[in-house]
């Protein structure tokens, strides 16, 4: 790396350019950006977050997600490049999902094995629960912060009726779900906080490892944080177990097509609210 001055940041970092090009190395090798463009942004593949809005976008990710995953074939991998680090509270949690399946009780296992998000800004349906498409591990997978609904086939699919025997979880299932789901995800033999150096770059495997900003990655008292995060193409879409007969997609933005009176049903960019939600930043 050397010194840079790109769009007036001086510090040692890879210009956006070169984070796109280092990006192309992993995955089916494109680049998969469906983000917005900050005024500042070098290139339209960089994600610029900042903890000051004259630098980046703010208050992003502040539960555990997986990036894209509005998206029916979830980003492959992601790249985190920070090029300005704040000197006080600015982390980035990565967890492992194999390890947090690992980590459930059987029955846990088995239910969650039946059952699948359904993204409430998108429709589209994961399985809570798969098999690594490389490593064949088995893992979790929920984006906490985007989840219009969770569903669970309990009976077998009628002939001709498309959803029957699904349900859809009501307030309280799903927020018992949301905050054991984080607790696990926070603990230390699943989960690695890391503390930011200038220049320092992490790649993750978008579908093996979950992630999520600190407390005080958003706040201007922790210095300048700046951010740049490129996304990768999936190699393939994350589609729930065909012996399951779920949809791939559920239009979110029509009524809950399911029975239960009291279940979430959810649309929009922010998902089911869960836990003391108002603490949190708030997503944008």
């Amino acid at each position: 790396m050397r010194a840079q001055k790109e769009k007036g940041v001086e510090g040692v970092y890879l210009t956006g350019d070169q984070q796109s090009q280092l990006s192309l190395s992993f995955g089916p090798g494109a680049l998969h950006s469906t983000h917005g463009n900050h005024a500042e942004c070098p290139n339209r593949d960089i994600f610029r977050l900042s903890n000051d809005t004259n630098h980046g976008f703010n208050e992003v990710g502040p539960e555990w997600h997986n990036d894209g995953s509005f998206e029916r074939s979830v980003f492959g991998h992601v790249v985190y490049h920070i090029i300005k680090a704040p000197g006080g509270p600015g982390n980035t949690s990565f967890a492992h999902l194999g390890k947090a399946f690992d980590a459930l009780s059987p029955d846990l296992q088995k239910r969650y094995s039946r059952c699948a998000s359904v993204n409430s800004n998108s429709g589209v349906v994961h399985p809570m629960v798969h098999q690594h498409y490389l490593s064949g591990r088995t893992s979790l997978y929920l984006h906490t912060g985007m989840t219009g609904s969770i569903i669970e086939r309990v009976e077998e699919q009628k002939e001709g009726e498309k959803l029957s025997g699904i349900k859809a979880w009501n307030h309280d299932e799903m927020n018992e779900l949301f905050c054991s789901f984080t607790e696990l995800l926070d603990r230390e033999n699943i989960s690695y906080s890391h503390k930011w150096l200038e220049g320092d770059v992490i790649i993750i495997d978008n579908l093996a490892v979950a992630h999520k900003a600190m407390p005080g990655a958003h706040k201007a008292s922790s210095g300048l944080r700046i951010l740049h995060r490129t996304t990768i193409k999936g190699s393939m879409p994350l589609d729930p177990a065909s012996e399951l007969n779920f949809p791939n997609h559920i239009d979110t933005g029509r009524p809950c097509p399911f029975k239960e009176r009291d279940a979430v049903w959810v649309e929009g960019y922010v998902g089911f609210r869960w836990g003391d939600y108002k603490s949190r930043s708030t997503p944008h």
